[in-house]
């Protein structure tokens, strides 16, 4: 199997945030877009907790995660993030945030890059698809265990993890 290309993953430069428990529109908006200038697309659950990390607080409770999406929500509806619902088994329906790709519009929907700091839950969906369709057009013989093995490869992982597998077998089912 010949060995992916890829994009480095590239990360925000961590500079304070104002607290999202507080935050207006604009705060919330121009934090929220710094970090997808370098991380996007991303999910929406990893793109608040680097904001919050950034603005100091280190778990995100509910009413502060609805306060995250509601921004985003707005955001969407004024055009300046773009939201992609993506069907990720560990989201629970369509309008679960784990669920959620976010971009700035200027920004491609789908960019093949390494693993970085992300675990592998982090990693949209599409991007997921976007690499096993390169491998599957490098053999397309591959079998599933051949195309485990090279996501694996391309990502630096060891271990096939159930998490790996079911959301493997959800990308296989829905796009391929």
């Amino acid at each position: 199997m010949t060995k992916t290309s890829h994009t480095p993953y590239s990360l925000w430069p961590i500079r304070k945030t104002a607290d999202p428990r507080a935050a207006t529109q604009a705060q919330f908006l121009h934090g929220l877009s710094e970090i997808l200038q370098y991380q996007a697309p991303m999910q929406a659950l990893a793109l608040f907790q680097t904001y919050a990390k950034a603005s100091g607080l280190m778990k995100i409770a509910a009413p502060v995660r609805r306060k995250f999406e509601r921004a985003v929500l707005l955001a969407e509806k004024a055009g300046q993030i773009i939201v992609e619902r993506e069907r990720d088994p560990e989201a629970k329906g369509a309008e679960d945030s784990v669920g959620w790709i976010l971009r700035l519009p200027d920004q491609p929907p789908v960019i093949l890059r390494d693993l970085g700091p992300r675990g592998f839950a982090e990693i949209p969906m599409s991007e997921l698809a976007a690499l096993v369709l390169e491998i599957r057009s490098a053999d397309e013989f591959a079998g599933r265990e051949d195309i485990y093995r090279a996501v694996l490869d391309h990502y630096g992982l060891q271990k096939l993890t159930a998490l790996v597998r079911r959301r493997l077998d959800a990308v296989l089912a829905e796009y391929f």
